[in-house]
């Protein structure tokens, strides 16, 4: 009876030993690599429109104003969040050419821009019925045409200012 234990608890101990193996002990006595500290990441922040021309800059909120006035009209089925981010892009790209104009032109840019936000609660609804859509997407159109025709780079060539104010 007793060599029976003990064969018995022979095998329980070469079993348990086969079964957790050496790696837990072999993992205490193996020395850990040293980690490298990695240099910290130096960020300066540079303005490169400050170098810009006004013209290149007026310029270049003009053909932001027109792919995202383009996304808003082909987007006025979509979803209101998609709808009011194109709108208050349009803005914020209206906003930016008007302070490279001169009086007579950005007085006017301002009424296009006070004409737009009067549609501003409509384009931000989550739901919108086909006639509200329909008439929204014309008034855009008209007023693309309009900014189009009267805003573009060649008409206000003379109306630019010479120097970059920021507000």
């Amino acid at each position: 009876m007793n060599r029976n234990r003990l064969f018995i608890s022979i095998v329980i101990l070469m079993l348990c030993i086969s079964v957790s193996g050496c790696a837990a002990l072999q993992r205490k006595f193996v020395r850990k690599k040293k980690k490298k500290e990695k240099d910290a990441a130096i960020v300066t922040a540079y303005d490169y429109s400050k170098g810009l021309r006004v013209d290149e800059l007026y310029g270049r909120h003009f053909l932001f104003w027109q792919s995202w006035h383009t996304e808003l009209i082909g987007k006025i089925d979509g979803t209101y969040k998609k709808r009011s981010a194109c709108f208050g892009y349009i803005i914020s790209s209206l906003k930016d050419m008007k302070k490279y104009l001169n009086s007579p032109k950005d007085e006017e840019l301002e009424k296009v821009i006070e004409e737009l936000h009067s549609i501003g609660p409509d384009i931000r609804k989550q739901r919108l019925t086909k006639s509200q859509k329909y008439k929204i997407r014309k008034f855009l159109e008209k007023t693309k045409r309009h900014i189009d025709k009267n805003f573009s780079y060649t008409d206000v060539k003379g109306f630019l200012s010479k120097a970059v104010s920021d507000p």
